[in-house]
């Protein structure tokens, strides 16, 4: 005897969503058994389900499959071929007897009259089939053989792909603070509605051994800047990860992006500078700050992209000035953002001079910065060195950020030109050992 259990039997369902494309599922349902089933029949389950991730309680089962060959015209006429149909003329409703000899892939069919032995090749009287053919069914559904057991419940779990979720950030910039919110985007193309569920939401990199190269991609969205009541998720350390716990259950239905805000920061203190890229020549615009909660925020922050709004002062709107993004980043580190290129600062570097002494290369270089703004600006560069190395002498004061790099923070003032000149020598002297 069997037993159907769909979506409407369940008791309890909760999803924990991942950042690389998939989820578990677990669900309560009441089954009711009276020990007469020996199948039972686990539908409306995740259409991408890997099924050997299932765990079963409440029941012993035998066997499973995972029944997913559903119902469309070309497999319905198939099991039919060779079986009676009936040809219904559309104007007076008159059926006829027939038998289905074939079905082409285009959709024709050719029929033979049980009655006549005339054959009706793709024929415009519409087809009508008895009943559904076994084998086929209209949702994808979990089979299983099971020891007869009278429980009233079971507990199901399992893996699926198709769910994900990221999380887009949005800053406004102040004077000399910023408020920004994190809204977490959750997909669901797993094939299957999760009504009133209990969601969490792991941040952070799970190691998956992978079957192929599916990827999952987001519709990003571009949000107005507007604050948050309040988080509606609750944030905890997991294993190696962070959790967001959502504080209420979500419907989350199959083909549906859905946005939750998890976390706000007021009056961040930020630095605005300016780093020269010699590659492009351009000069890119940096804002920093710091996630510490003396700072107003103090959260992981899960990867994903950041958008940043300024206020035009002449009708207070929000407009667009840059974006960035972010890998996962946690409590106390700096977060760097590069928005875009300055338009009013350029540069030129070169190298002016080189020239040997003594054993050691010397190498002479100049920078020019024009600051056409009508404000002092911050600006910033670095200079790669190979080998063993000396500052023989430099215009402004630098920092040592490795072995082999410099970086220079130069304040310009405004509408005018900065010059920064330094020249190091490099030992090219060797050693010779005389034995």
């Amino acid at each position: 005897m069997k037993k159907v259990s769909t979506a409407a039997d369940r008791k309890e369902v909760s999803l924990t969503i991942y950042n690389d494309g998939f989820g578990t599922v677990k669900e309560t349902r009441n089954v009711n058994l009276t020990c007469t089933e020996t199948e039972l029949i686990f539908a409306d389950v995740a259409q991408q389900i890997e099924t050997d991730s299932l765990l079963v309680e409440g029941l012993n089962v035998l066997e499973f499959n995972y029944d997913y060959d559903l119902v469309n015209r070309d497999k319905l006429l198939k099991k039919y071929i060779d079986k009676e149909v009936y040809l219904k003329d559309r104007k007076t409703g008159e059926k006829k007897s027939c038998r289905l000899l074939s079905v082409e892939p285009s959709g024709k069919c050719v029929l033979e009259d049980n009655s006549t032995k005339e054959i009706y090749i793709d024929p415009q009287e519409e087809i009508i089939l008895p009943s559904l053919p076994s084998g086929l069914i209209v949702k994808p559904a979990l089979v299983w053989k099971i020891d007869k057991s009278t429980s009233e419940e079971v507990k199901v779990s399992y893996l699926s792909k198709g769910f994900n979720w990221d999380v887009n950030y949005v800053i406004e910039i102040l004077e000399k603070t910023l408020n920004i919110a994190g809204w977490a985007e959750i997909e669901n193309k797993s094939g299957a509605t999760f009504e009133n569920a209990k969601i969490k939401l792991i941040a952070g990199d799970v190691n998956r051994v992978e079957d192929d190269d599916e990827m999952y991609v987001l519709k990003k969205r571009i949000y107005e800047c507007a604050l948050s009541p309040a988080p509606q998720a609750e944030e905890k350390s997991f294993f190696d990860y962070h959790m967001y716990t959502l504080v209420n259950p979500s419907t989350l239905k199959d083909n549906q992006t859905k946005q939750i805000n998890i976390l706000n920061g007021l009056n961040v203190p930020y630095k605005k500078y300016y780093m020269l890229d010699r590659d492009d020549e351009k000069v890119n615009v940096i804002i920093e700050f710091t996630n510490k909660k003396e700072c107003g925020l103090g959260y992981p922050l899960p990867k994903g992209k950041i958008k940043l709004y300024k206020a035009d002062e002449a009708d207070n709107s929000l407009e667009f000035i840059g974006e960035d993004s972010i890998d996962h980043t946690p409590k106390d580190e700096n977060i760097k953002l590069t928005i875009g290129n300055a338009f009013d600062i350029t540069f030129e570097f070169m190298e002016v001079d080189r020239k040997k002494i003594n054993g050691f290369e010397h190498y002479k270089y100049v920078c020019y910065i024009s600051n056409h703004k009508e404000e002092s600006v911050e600006v910033r560069f670095e200079h790669y060195i190979w080998g063993i190395w000396e500052m023989v002498r430099a215009t402004h004061e630098y920092s040592k950020k490795t072995s082999r790099t410099i970086e220079f923070n130069v304040d310009v003032p405004a509408d005018s030109k900065m010059l920064v000149e330094f020249e190091y020598k490099i030992d090219q002297r060797r050693e010779i050992n005389i034995r």
